[in-house]
């Protein structure tokens, strides 16, 4: 009887410690003020941006400067904050006043500024841009773009994350002269290694085989059907790899979908003749599958067809005409997926 009384008394202890601490890490969550992330939040974020626009969008030698800039953004108040940073233009095609007389752009803040503000965990962004300022296509391009982002992230949390803006730009030297542009930024490296817990492998050349295979696989079918063929895992163009064990092979994550033709973005490339207009074209680069590969990934697509679609029908930011151009672009991909003869062709018999 002793022994039962003994055993009532310390499960009533445990009851009781238990929940009272639980009681005390609710209190403590509920008392602690958390600021939402720059990427915390899907609504178009509106921000304005004061610089010299001569010095910074003239400076296109191989390593531009940073320059000061005063930038702006409207909190979920409705309020403006504004704080100091620093800008300069990046990229390599874009960045060619030949192709683009608005280059993409780098954000640089430093955390003594950024804290308790919407940046506070975002430091060093890249902001894609609209290309060129007096044709109103290209900012539809940009959030097509945008979209494309978007789309890998229904595939997999092992990508970047986006945030599309409504931005102001005006030159300190002629406020009169502004812009009001679409852009959007991509996910700092530094804060995706910190989502991810892992870190970049910097080389400018890696064997495909020595890479994480499922990754691989899936980037050449999302590449596939964006209508992209500007990206190579051998080279590592236009792909981070990324390990996030030590023990496991890295693992390639893709960026910059500007050539891809979903969107469609009418570039001069050179040729024979001189300037043509690019046609993308539909070209499987991934690595030869098996027939049990090809079934599992064909099934992953399949199985994500309804999110991928969704992503672009709740884009309030597109056109009705290039919302249906995009879902007619998708559409054909699902369509090769289901046409046995086709997809064989493309992803078994006559792939590289």
């Amino acid at each position: 009887m002793n022994w039962l009384l003994k055993c009532f008394v310390v499960v009533m202890m445990i009851t009781f410690f238990s929940g009272y601490f639980a009681s005390y890490a609710i209190c403590q969550q509920n008392n602690s003020v958390v600021n939402p992330g720059l990427f915390d939040n899907e609504n178009c974020l509106e921000i304005r941006i004061s610089f010299s626009f001569d010095s910074i969008l003239s400076d296109t030698i191989q390593t531009p400067y940073y320059y000061p800039v005063r930038i702006s953004y409207k909190n979920d108040d409705s309020v403006w904050i504004s704080l100091d940073a620093e800008i300069r233009i990046r990229g390599h095609f874009r960045k060619q006043t030949v192709n683009c007389d608005f280059p993409p752009l780098k954000l640089r803040i430093d955390k003594r500024n950024r804290t308790n503000t919407i940046f506070e965990n975002a430091g060093d962004l890249k902001m894609v841009t609209h290309c060129q300022s007096e044709l109103p296509e290209y900012e539809n391009f940009v959030i097509q773009e945008y979209l494309v982002y978007k789309l890998y992230e229904v595939l997999t949390d092992i990508s970047y994350k986006t945030r599309l803006l409504k931005v102001t730009y005006t030159d300190i030297n002629d406020p009169g002269r502004t812009l009001k542009k679409y852009a959007f930024f991509i996910e700092d490296s530094e804060l995706f290694l910190e989502r991810l817990k892992g870190h970049i492998i910097d080389v400018p050349t890696v064997i495909p085989d020595n890479v994480d295979r499922n990754h691989y696989i899936l980037i050449a079918f999302f590449q596939y059907m964006i209508v992209n063929t500007d990206w190579s895992l051998p080279i590592m163009h236009n792909i981070d790899l990324v390990s996030l064990d030590y023990f496991e092979p890295p693992i390639p994550v893709p960026f910059d979908f500007d050539w891809s033709g979903l969107i469609n973005i009418p570039y001069k490339v050179p040729t024979m003749a001189g300037m043509q207009t690019r046609v993308p074209e539909r070209v499987y680069k991934g690595p030869c599958l098996t027939r049990k590969e090809a079934k599992r990934y064909k099934k992953y697509f399949e199985d994500k067809e309804k999110y991928l679609f969704d992503v672009v029908m709740d884009c309030k930011y597109i056109n009705d005409d290039i919302r249906m151009e995009t879902l007619n672009k998708l559409q054909l991909f699902f369509q090769i997926l289901r046409d046995k003869y086709i997809f064989n062709s493309v992803f078994i018999k006559n792939c590289k």
